[in-house]
């Protein structure tokens, strides 16, 4: 057999193959089609989706930037609401966060109660980022924003716990010695016994300064005569 002759019978045996084949796959051909077409189309949407994640996470980035340009709490608690589970809203919270406890620290020295308000409000933002899954710097920071927000709310046992849990996840964390620091005052009785003072104690709020009185009042005439 010449080869041109076994060429061409091998070339009938593939074309029977292949029409074989294709007779079997014949029933399936039409769900094959569209499991095709499907992975084409879930192809397409991912890629959607993805441009369109992408422009919401820049859009919140931007929102945040502009919220902390203007100095604005408000709007810094709408993207954090409108983003929620976001970088940007994380970051958001966290900032929101560090305000309260700053304002909540000043006020314990005027308005307990507001202070307590705002300390609280602090505690609850760092407590619901450790809920979620954020970043380790958020983390870190809310980790130690906590035990500062219970260390001025008077819970001290929880505050230094919480001191202790930054030493330990967090080592190379830049207030690491701030935090040992803070383990080590709060295992002190005389750390106690200072809050359990400062407790008791009245804030005194500041006096309002006096207006000046009008020229030729009773006030104004005598503050004259003083003068004289």
């Amino acid at each position: 057999m010449d080869a041109e002759r076994r060429h061409e019978l091998e070339h009938n045996d593939l074309a029977d193959s292949t029409v074989a084949l294709i007779d079997r796959l014949r029933p399936y051909l039409t769900t094959l089609a569209l499991a095709a077409l499907a992975a084409v189309g879930a192809g397409a949407a991912w890629t959607v989706i993805s441009g369109q994640q992408e422009a919401t996470k820049a859009r919140s980035w931007d929102a945040m930037m502009t919220a902390i340009n203007d100095r604005s709490p408000d709007a810094l608690g709408e993207v954090a609401r409108r983003y929620a589970g976001s970088p940007a809203a994380h970051w958001s919270q966290l900032f929101l966060a560090d305000s309260a406890i700053a304002e909540g620290s000043q006020l314990l020295f005027a308005d307990r109660a507001r202070a307590r308000a705002r300390l609280e409000a602090a505690a609850g933002l760092y407590s619901g980022l450790l809920a979620e899954r954020t970043t380790p710097l958020v983390a870190e920071r809310a980790t130690f924003g906590l035990a500062k927000a219970r260390e001025c709310l008077g819970q001290l046992d929880e505050a230094r716990r919480g001191y202790e849990t930054l030493v330990a996840e967090y080592p190379s964390s830049a207030v690491r010695g701030l935090a040992e620091n803070r383990v080590a005052a709060l295992s002190r009785e005389s750390t106690r016994q200072w809050y359990a003072w400062f407790d008791e104690a009245k804030p005194v709020t500041p006096a309002e300064p006096a207006e000046p009185a009008e020229p030729g009042t009773d006030a104004g005439a005598a503050a004259d005569a003083d003068g004289q």
